[in-house]
């Protein structure tokens, strides 16, 4: 008498049937007892090659009778990487003793379906345009659907940051498939205070999730005209449009701004390792990565260039990102096109050494970092933009990690136009969340 089993069918996930990465399922199979022995207590189904695809890898097997066919259901994860995945599977009996057909599951495991977006273009109200106080003016993005879901019902473009300008903080987007484009629109108005204003906008999914690129625009609301007689060439009744320039802080040790550049606003810790820069300041952000038409502009794009900017002043080399761009160009900082190199910087100053890349899981990251604070060096890290939603390379952004604050990092961030550190959890990190989670490369640079 021998103990013996046979596959018979798939009762659910044919094999081949696609699953997104991390996604779970439940495979169920149809099986048969064709041996001589029941089957009972002390038989196992055993995971035996291939993904295990759970952690529970020996299940009871059910109770047979000789020729008695039953089912067997486990629940499954996709393993996280593309392409054809197998499970296999085998009997075991109370000895241990492997028989039978070898029972397995095999999927293709595929990206998850995401929402995202990229910006195309301003289509009105360039950054800086001059707006007076109190005027009415709508600005226009064009916006592609750069994800894999349509946007439709419960889609909305929401405020997220700066000045809101409107008594509607969101808008609804219209019927946009994956790769399509669209330009959207809100009705604005100007304050009525002079000075440089900046919003921020976000697409957001059904359920109130942010995702993908953010669209801003900056706008200049010039002081009133005053009544002293004027030879100017400006227009009867409108003071002539200047661009209030956005101050720069000194570089590291007192180093004084370029010429050129507003004189520095004591707004920053006097902690801070480096000086703050935004890749959004008017004065460069229309700039495209290494002069190249067609290129994402330093606004876009320029997070790790203006975060290596800032590192560079922090070790004595007084540059903004339009030049540290113009000196990248000259000296060979850029590969395929316009990427930044990971030595960028000791390239552009031969005295600043490159340590290297260390990405998350190459030891301990987060004490490296530590380590370079501790010696008044900043360290550039890639976080996750969007961390709200599973982490992809369209989502990563550089910050420059300045300080501690108990279990969090303060960082110089390239994107706002306030100069104040930030909390990196606060802005990046997920609920419960640890730096660890948070943290995903670092650059690591030191004179």
């Amino acid at each position: 008498m021998a103990a013996n089993g046979r596959f018979v069918q798939d009762v659910t996930i044919p094999d081949d049937t696609k699953i997104a990465m991390g996604s779970s399922f439940t495979k169920t199979w149809v099986v048969q007892n064709n041996g001589d022995v029941p089957w009972g207590v002390g038989f196992s189904f055993v995971w035996v090659g291939g993904e295990a695809m759970t952690t529970q890898t020996r299940i009871p097997l059910p109770a047979a009778a000789p020729g008695q066919q039953v089912q067997i259901s486990l629940n499954l994860t996709a393993p996280g990487k593309e392409g054809k995945q197998f499970t296999d599977w085998r009997f075991q009996d109370s000895s241990g003793r492997f028989f039978g057909d070898i029972i397995y599951a095999r999927i293709l495991c595929t990206r998850p379906l995401k929402n995202d977006s990229y910006f195309q273009a301003d289509l009105s109200i360039p950054d800086g345009t001059p707006i007076p106080a109190g005027t009415a003016f709508t600005k226009t993005w064009r916006i592609r659907n750069s994800g894999d879901i349509p946007w439709g019902a419960g889609y909305t473009l929401a405020h997220v940051e700066g000045t809101l300008m409107t008594a509607a903080s969101s808008i609804p987007v219209p019927n946009v498939a994956p790769g399509q484009d669209v330009n959207l629109s809100v009705e604005l108005k100007a304050p009525t205070t002079p000075g440089s204003y900046h919003s921020d906008w976000q697409l957001r999914d059904p359920q109130g999730n942010r995702f993908g690129a953010r669209f801003w625009l900056q706008i200049f609301v010039p002081p009133p005209v005053t009544a002293t007689p004027s030879t100017a060439s400006a227009p009867v009744g409108m003071a002539a449009p200047v661009i209030a320039p956005i101050a720069a802080p000194t570089g590291a040790a007192g180093v004084p701004a370029p010429v050129g550049m507003a004189a520095p606003t004591p707004t920053m810790p006097k902690t801070t390792l480096a000086p703050h820069f935004s890749q959004r300041d008017p004065r460069w952000s229309n700039i495209p990565l290494a002069n190249l038409g067609g290129a994402p502009t330093i606004g876009r794009w320029g997070c790790m260039m203006t975060c290596l900017t800032m590192t560079a002043n922090t070790h004595g080399h007084a540059t903004t990102p339009d030049q540290f761009n113009r000196d990248m160009v000259a000296r060979g900082g850029f590969v395929n096109g316009y990427f930044t190199r990971w030595d960028a910087l000791s390239v552009v100053y031969p005295d600043i050494a490159f340590e290297g890349k260390v990405d998350l899981g190459q030891g301990d990251l987060i004490s490296k970092i530590d380590d370079f604070l501790l010696r008044q060096r900043p360290v550039p890290v890639l976080v996750d933009n969007t961390p709200q939603t599973a982490y992809s390379d369209v989502d990563q952004h550089w910050v420059l990690v300045v300080g501690r604050n108990g279990n969090d990092f303060l960082i110089n961030d390239p994107y706002p136009l306030t100069p104040e550190p930030i909390s990196l959890l606060g802005r990046y990190g997920r609920a419960g969340g640890t730096l660890t989670d948070a943290v995903r490369s670092a650059l690591f640079y030191r004179k």
